[in-house]
């Protein structure tokens, strides 16, 4: 397949200016290309950086882990074998407890939980119910507050993401259902003549737009049915390019359809100058309403992929920093697992151990101003 011609407009004429509506719809050519090629380069980076993750960081995250396990488990010895006073035996017991915690949050373990409960002074299963409620009442109650709407406690389950959803989307069309039938009971207003005009242009500002993509693409249909083709390879070059053309036009992607009719020379540069006045107004149309809606689509990809890899979501991201903080995890990760493995084999000696205490000082807990007093997700 020979690659796409680029769509623009053109003049022939280097003193003639282009119109307004002629700029127009070159920038929004222009914009959407750029859209277009970012959207592949966020799937084609992603596939990489997943795969990359997966052979290297994983095994890493899961070496850090055992590590942590290992740790916890010799303080734990440690300070049940051994003597300390009673500032040493509460950085320990912080210590113990920040570990178990962590590894906790990453996969339910009853050894690393009985150590927790030992050293926390609390019990993990009964902290991690509450957390739970908490967490489960202040978003139950900001999904009310946002879609004006009441959920009972059997219809929100903050562990199933899913069905509470469902509910939602059901209670939200409740909601719409019983305005609008509020709404038609209301003796109508007579609309204005300004009114009705303005829904007369409107549907046919609709109608237009649909016409000219539906042009294109009977255009295109007409030129390219393989079934009208004898020659066994042609049939197979338009049976490609007419499920290219089926596709673009489901997507109503108004750029791919002109590139089809430019590459098969349906139409050339000289018609694509002298697109009507009309025309051109509906063609900026589609293609605004294609712009936003492909803008929309790397959003969702960028936002899918800082989901899946854990990226913060105030973190500056795109498609080549994305292997950067890939190589960054991977550095730390090694770093980390590095000096656990060493404090591991200094911590084997109490005395070691002892010494290490004495310059250790318990942090302050992290405030958090849209966070105090609410509890993080286990």
């Amino acid at each position: 397949m020979p690659a796409n011609k680029v769509v623009h407009i053109k003049t022939e004429a280097a003193q003639i200016p282009l119109s307004p509506a002629q700029k127009k719809f070159n920038n929004l050519i222009k914009k959407i290309d750029t859209q277009k090629k970012l959207l592949a380069e966020w799937q084609d980076t992603f596939e990489t950086v997943r795969q990359e993750a997966a052979q290297k960081l994983n095994p890493l995250r899961q070496t850090m882990l055992e590590r942590q396990a290992d740790m916890a488990n010799l303080l734990d010895q440690q300070f049940t074998g051994h003597k300390f006073t009673l500032n040493q035996q509460e950085k320990l017991s912080h210590l113990i407890s920040e570990l178990c915690e962590e590894l906790l949050r990453t996969e339910d373990n009853d050894a690393i939980k009985t150590l927790y409960n030992k050293y926390s002074g609390g019990d993990y299963d009964s902290e991690a119910q509450e957390e739970q409620e908490m967490a489960s009442d202040f978003i139950k109650t900001m999904l009310e507050r946002e879609f004006g709407i009441s959920l009972e406690d059997n219809e929100f389950d903050v562990n199933n993401p899913q069905a509470t959803a469902e509910r939602l989307a059901e209670k939200v069309k409740q909601r719409m259902d019983e305005t609008e039938a509020a709404e038609a009971a209301r003796p109508k207003r007579k609309k204005t003549a300004k009114q009705e005009a303005k829904e007369a242009r409107e549907a046919e500002e609709a109608a237009n737009v649909s016409k000219s993509i539906q042009a294109v693409y009977r255009q295109l249909t007409s030129a390219l049915h393989p079934d009208r083709e004898q020659d066994p390879a042609e049939r197979e070059r338009k049976t490609e390019l007419m499920q290219q053309v089926t596709v673009a036009y489901g997507n109503r992607d108004l750029l791919k359809l002109l590139e089809l009719q430019l590459s098969v020379e349906q139409i050339d540069q000289g018609k694509l100058n002298n697109i009507a006045a009309d025309r051109l107004k509906h063609y900026n149309k589609i293609l605004s309403d294609q712009l936003r809606e492909i803008q929309d689509e790397v959003l969702y990809k960028e936002d899918e992929i800082r989901a899946i890899l854990r990226v913060d979501p105030f973190e500056p991201l795109s498609p080549k920093r994305l292997g950067v903080l890939l190589k960054q995890d991977i550095r730390t990760m090694q770093e980390e697992t590095a000096r656990i493995e060493r404090d591991l084999r200094l911590f084997r000696d109490v005395k070691q151990l002892k010494a290490w205490l004495k310059g250790y000082r318990i942090p302050a807990p992290e405030f958090d101003p849209f966070l105090d007093g609410f509890p993080l997700f286990r």
